[in-house]
């Protein structure tokens, strides 16, 4: 440590400075190492920063240089900057929605640069307007202008090229989630702490008596830009099936069934039939979903079909299957209040209950405790809380929530309980490995059930 000091002597931005430096000497050395594209903001920018292969405290680094960054700019502004901030944040939306609109990002050639009066007159804006809006994107990250008067792609902007739905997701942000969040006070005037779903911040914001997910279904344009929203979300870095087949043990199952609880289309299936050719899937949903599951098999493989079964099932009736390794429910929890999500467990009971090496596998966002991981982490659960409150009026839990609600699913004999817990680095969703647990019987547990390691 530099003049003798012990990081224990060291001052908050001293702290976060050498997290920054000596988080980036590790992902230079690795870039180094493997040869792959050092980080930038320009237009040779990688289209991947860090490469899913990358080991884990390599990605674990880029995690820990974003949440110092963030922290160090909040303890260096001044408190009466925090407002000029938030302006800025919500411009960056508005001028993101603006390129959209006038088609910007198509009309921008992926390779080299183009003059702003030249692109002005591609899109049919005025210069002056094109340009500020342009270069004010550009301190956002999006875009950059490697001469001056001319701009250019970079690796974000362009993601809305190659990936079209991000043009959609921006869009839903614009359209449906920007009027939700500037309505979060009149809606707890109105409704106070109801949970019923048709009292949430979409009546307020859009005087309908409808629940979200109806309004949105009944809107022919709402529901188009929502799927685009949806399949750019579901192939961004925080909810990429990468980490789902990270983070358990898939392998150890050896040759098993997993069942994936309103699993449709059956994606996620897919994904895990391709890395373990030994498992099989049984994918679980309603009628009118299976059917959508039909088709999107036929697109896959034979090897990878055979694999795969379909079957209509409820949530809320007793798991039939009583044979499987896991019983798999991803992101189909928090939409739902706290007593369905009890009905939906306690008909998995039976279940895992049986076989005493059987899991839970319920993959959903974990709310940090205050300062427990990085700021922008924290930050990024933190919004997916808000959200499923102005639309569903449902919560992402914490921990010791998920702990309380599986312990509370119960019969005479046993409860539920989490055994372990897995988060890679960059995911918005956390695996929490659930299993069934007997009681204690006058200190002792009745009896012990393997394959747990009791970390959480």
């Amino acid at each position: 440590m530099a003049n003798g000091q012990s990081a224990e002597n060291l001052a908050p931005l001293e702290l976060l400075a050498n997290d920054i430096s000596g988080a980036a000497k590790i992902i230079e050395g690795y870039c180094v190492l493997e040869h792959e594209a050092h980080p930038t903001g320009d237009a040779t920018a990688p289209a991947v920063t860090i490469p899913s292969s990358a080991p884990r405290y390599v990605r674990e680094a880029r995690q820990r240089l974003l949440s110092a960054a963030k922290a160090i700019q909040q303890i260096a502004a001044e408190p009466t900057e925090y407002l000029p901030t938030l302006a800025v944040q919500y411009q960056y939306l508005a001028c993101v929605k603006w390129l959209a609109h006038f088609q910007v990002f198509a009309a921008i050639p992926l390779q080299g640069s183009v003059p702003y009066d030249r692109l002005a007159s591609i899109v049919t804006t005025p210069e002056r307007q094109l340009r500020s809006i342009l270069r004010m994107a550009i301190t956002s990250g999006c875009f950059c202008e490697p001469v001056l008067g001319e701009v250019a792609h970079n690796a974000v902007s362009r993601k809305f090229v190659d990936q079209p739905g991000y043009l959609g997701w921006i869009k839903f942000m614009d359209e449906y989630y920007m009027p939700l969040a500037s309505n979060m006070a009149q809606t707890t005037e109105r409704y106070g702490d109801s949970q019923k779903p048709n009292e949430t911040a979409t009546n307020v914001a859009f005087s309908t008596p409808l629940t979200t997910f109806d309004f949105i279904t009944r809107s022919p344009d709402l529901s188009k830009i929502f799927s685009a929203y949806m399949k750019s979300v579901a192939e961004s870095e925080g909810t990429t099936l990468r980490h789902l087949i990270a983070d358990f043990d898939w392998a150890k199952l050896g040759e098993a069934l997993v069942v994936h609880v309103a699993g449709a289309p059956g994606s996620v299936s897919v994904a895990l039939a391709e890395a373990y050719p030994k498992l099989r899937f049984l994918v679980q949903d309603s009628a009118e979903q299976i059917e959508h599951s039909r088709a999107f098999l036929r697109a896959q493989t034979g090897a990878i079909r055979s694999r795969i079964e379909l079957a209509v099932h409820t949530v809320f009736k007793m798991q039939p299957v009583t044979n499987a390794s896991v019983y798999l429910l991803r992101m189909s929890l928090h939409t739902r209040p706290a007593a369905e999500v009890k009905r939906v467990l306690a008909c998995l009971l039976p279940a895992v209950k049986a076989n005493a090496n059987a899991r839970i596998l319920v993959v959903e966002t974990v709310i940090p405790l205050p300062g427990s991981c990085g700021i922008l982490d924290e930050a990024l659960e933190r919004y997916r809380d808000l959200v499923m409150k102005q639309c569903f009026n449902t919560i992402e839990r914490e921990l010791p929530e998920w702990h309380a609600m599986l312990g509370s699913i119960a019969d005479a004999e046993g409860h539920l309980e989490i055994v372990n817990v897995e988060k890679s680095p960059g995911s918005a969703l956390s695996s929490l490995e659930v299993k069934y647990q007997r009681h204690h019987t006058n200190g002792v547990l009745a009896n012990t059930v393997n394959g747990g390691n009791g970390r959480s």
